[in-house]
């Protein structure tokens, strides 16, 4: 399988348990996350200490209008286009499993590193209304901050 890797970044003083990411198939290709890292920028100063959660959602639909779509850069060069893209927006999100299917926690100052080499669960199947959401869970960001999501898949 192809691997490839996207960044995103969340809109700045996000809510607590709002959606910023969706990484989900829109050619008919299926595959598996392999790596979520994630931190928090905060603009021109450094991050508040606090304990924030990454919430990760399966998607049981395709939602309407997707946008600041970004495709995964090619991890080998060698390899086609991706067939998965992240999106930053939806008019009508995706709905998600509930509840999530995984939670990272992490402190602001510093992040989280999650390779899943050997995990099969977190697969995403051919077609184009499953994948994955991202959620800022239980803290909302403070003013300026983002929080800053990189992933890493294979299709």
């Amino acid at each position: 399988m192809a691997r490839y890797t996207a960044t995103v970044e969340s809109a700045a003083a996000i809510a607590a348990d709002t959606a910023f990411a969706w990484l989900r198939p829109v050619a008919g290709s299926g595959g598996k996350l392999r790596r979520v890292t994630v931190g928090c920028v905060a603009g021109t100063g450094v991050p508040t200490s606090m304990q924030a959660q990454l919430g990760i959602a399966r998607i049981t639909n395709a939602g309407t209008t997707p946008g600041g779509s970004i495709t995964g850069a090619k991890m080998d060069p060698n390899t086609p286009i991706a067939s998965c893209l992240f999106h930053t927006t939806y008019a009508t999100p995706p709905t998600v499993t509930s509840p999530d299917g995984w939670k990272v926690p992490f402190n602001t100052q510093s992040g989280a590193d999650l390779p899943w080499e050997g995990i099969e669960e977190l697969i995403f199947a051919a077609g184009t209304t499953d994948g994955f959401a991202f959620f800022n869970r239980d803290n909302a960001m403070p003013s300026a901050h983002k929080l800053v999501l990189s992933a890493e898949w294979e299709e």
